[in-house]
C-alpha cells in the first residue's frame, strides 16, 4: 500500500517536472530571424529574469516533493523496502534537478536569440 502511494508521488513529480521543463524550454515564442520583425518587446535581461523566476518556482516545488517523498519512504516498516524507496527517491530527485537545471540553461540561451531584428 505504501509503495503504491510512493509510485503516485513519483508519477506526479515527473509530471510537474515535465510541465516545468516545457515552460522553461518555451521561453522564445517564435524565432526573430524568421521575419526580421520583433514580436515581443522583451529584452534578454527580462527574459533571463523570467527564466530564473520560473526555475525558482519549479525548484521549490521539486524540493517540497522530495521532502514529502522522503517522509513517505520513512513510514515504510521493512529495512530493505525503506532503503530501496530512499535510494529510488534520491535518484529521482537528482534526475529532476538535472532536468530543471538544463531547462533553465536552455531558456536563458533562448533569451540571447531574442530581439535580433527590428520593425524598421
Amino acid at each position: 500500500m505504501q509503495l503504491a502511494h510512493h509510485n503516485r508521488i513519483v508519477v506526479g513529480s515527473l509530471s510537474i517536472v515535465a510541465l516545468g521543463f516545457m515552460a522553461l524550454a518555451g521561453c522564445t515564442m517564435v524565432s526573430d530571424h524568421l521575419t526580421g520583425v520583433r514580436l515581443k518587446d522583451e529584452n534578454p535581461v527580462s527574459c533571463v529574469k523570467t527564466c530564473n523566476d520560473t526555475f525558482k518556482g519549479l525548484y521549490d516545488q521539486e524540493q517540497q516533493r522530495h521532502i514529502d517523498a522522503i517522509g513517505s519512504c520513512q513510514t515504510l516498516a521493512g529495512g530493505d523496502e525503506k532503503s530501496a524507496c530512499l535510494d529510488a527517491e534520491t535518484l529521482l530527485h537528482e534526475a529532476n534537478m538535472v532536468t530543471l537545471s538544463q531547462g533553465k540553461t536552455d531558456c536563458q540561451n533562448n533569451c540571447h536569440r531574442q530581439g535580433a531584428g527590428s520593425g524598421s
